[in-house]
């Protein structure tokens, strides 16, 4: 069993962020395979040449599964600064989708940080061929139907679209990740609770100016990405 990283990015990212990003990543050790919608010299880059959107990111990540050799693959978004410790899971099943749970809002502006329960994409790790056989059949049925909301991004998390159905679990890695939050996220960014229409989703709310494993972050994040 080995493990690798298939990471995937808009390429509209601010360097800024996108560069520490992938710094904080090599030191991880593992193959990297990167989609990137411009060319990139870092990992074992594929372009494609596709506009910015849902259906974009599931090709690439379909891409990536495709051209990876590992047994194991953990996603990595360009706007995720991922903990080492994140890569010490290993998967108790193969036919299970696995979330790291163990993340931390960042507001890139304000250095806001925040953190609730939350299975994101970002955070996945799963065996190779249960990933690939899912965002096979993804890509075909946003490419026939379109994409909506209710077929969700999470592969395992619910149940509507029997044809992308599947099993999943969660993890905490020994110290969190950093979800930074800016002007180009893909999806939005919800910073009260409030702004939740089901309060299940607010689980585990938690604010703080330090983050174990990062340091002081509230007032100190651009000197913490310049430090990577």
């Amino acid at each position: 069993m080995n493990k690798g990283i298939v990471y995937y990015t808009d390429s509209q990212l601010n360097d800024k962020y996108a560069i520490p990003v992938r710094k904080q990543l090599d030191k991880v050790n593992l193959p990297i395979v990167s989609v990137s919608l411009q060319p990139l010299d870092w990992g074992d880059n594929i372009y494609l040449d596709l506009e910015r959107g849902y259906l974009t990111m599931f090709k690439q990540i379909l891409a990536g599964l495709k051209k990876t050799n590992s047994d194991v693959v953990f996603f990595a978004e360009h706007d995720i600064l991922y903990h080492p410790s994140h890569f010490d899971f290993i998967p108790e099943r193969d036919d299970t989708f696995y979330y790291n749970q163990n993340v931390w809002k960042v507001d890139a502006k304000s250095s806001k940080c925040l953190h609730y329960l939350c299975s994101q994409t970002s955070g996945l790790c799963a065996y190779r061929n249960l990933l690939l056989d899912h965002y096979e059949r993804r890509v075909d049925y946003v490419e026939k139907n379109g994409f909506s909301r209710k077929i969700g991004f999470e592969p395992g998390t619910h149940k509507r679209i029997p044809k992308l159905n599947g099993i999943s679990d969660v993890w905490m890695s020994e110290f969190p990740n950093i979800d930074i939050r800016h002007n180009k996220n893909l999806t939005l960014s919800r910073w009260q609770k409030d702004q939740f229409r089901n309060q299940k989703y607010t689980k585990g709310w938690k604010e703080s100016d330090i983050i174990l494993g990062w340091g002081k972050i509230y007032g100190e994040f651009d000197k913490i990405l310049e430090n990577i």
